[in-house]
């Protein structure tokens, strides 16, 4: 015959195993700080974050950098900190583009830059350095496009010009300007 503490002892392993499992799961959610994380903590953070985005031919398309990269699991939002932005173009130039702060759509199709935008388009061979300011832009790298859906300030050596918005096709080359728009051709040098 079988004593009962025989059948007891693998029900007290079990249950001890089943504290343990409990126990550890906690710990692991748990951050060190001893707070349960909520739902606005980063999943990953990267310092000096550095991307390149190439065609099917290893030709680089462009580059996204920034001082730190925050992504969020729950929506998965991507912040940058400093972000640097650059189209890679042979024929019409690099396109670099620099804020204080950018979010990544979750499919990787829309950055928008906030906080203090400039952007410069290089200076090439009959065509002077262009600069253009904005307190917000949408960049659309697949679909080569610029977007600043509020004031903006573009400058090269020829033209100052000020508008309400501005949309940018890269590919077109049309730089489209709306609202209230004030435009100043500057004279060629003498």
């Amino acid at each position: 015959m079988i004593s009962r503490g025989t059948l007891w002892l693998p029900l007290a392993i079990l249950l001890l195993l089943g504290i343990l499992s409990f126990w550890i799961d906690r710990l692991v959610e748990t951050p060190g700080n001893g707070n349960a994380p909520t739902r606005s903590d980063p999943e990953g953070i990267m310092e000096n974050f550095d991307a390149m985005r190439t065609d099917a031919t290893g030709k680089p398309h462009y580059r996204l950098s920034a001082k730190r990269l925050r992504h969020y699991a729950n929506s998965k939002r991507t912040e940058l900190e400093s972000p640097r932005f650059v189209q890679l173009d042979e024929q019409s130039g690099d396109v670099t583009a620099v804020s204080r702060e950018a979010t990544v759509s979750p499919d990787g199709n829309e950055v928008e830059l906030r906080g203090d935008v400039q952007v410069e388009r290089a200076a090439r061979p009959g065509q002077s350095r262009m600069t253009l300011r904005s307190a917000r832009l949408l960049v659309y790298p697949d679909r080569d496009e610029l977007r600043s859906p509020g004031p903006v300030e573009i400058h090269d050596d020829t033209l100052d010009l000020r508008a309400s918005a501005m949309a940018y096709d890269a590919r077109q080359r049309v730089l489209r300007l709306t609202g209230r728009v004030h435009a100043r051709y500057i004279s060629g040098k003498g």
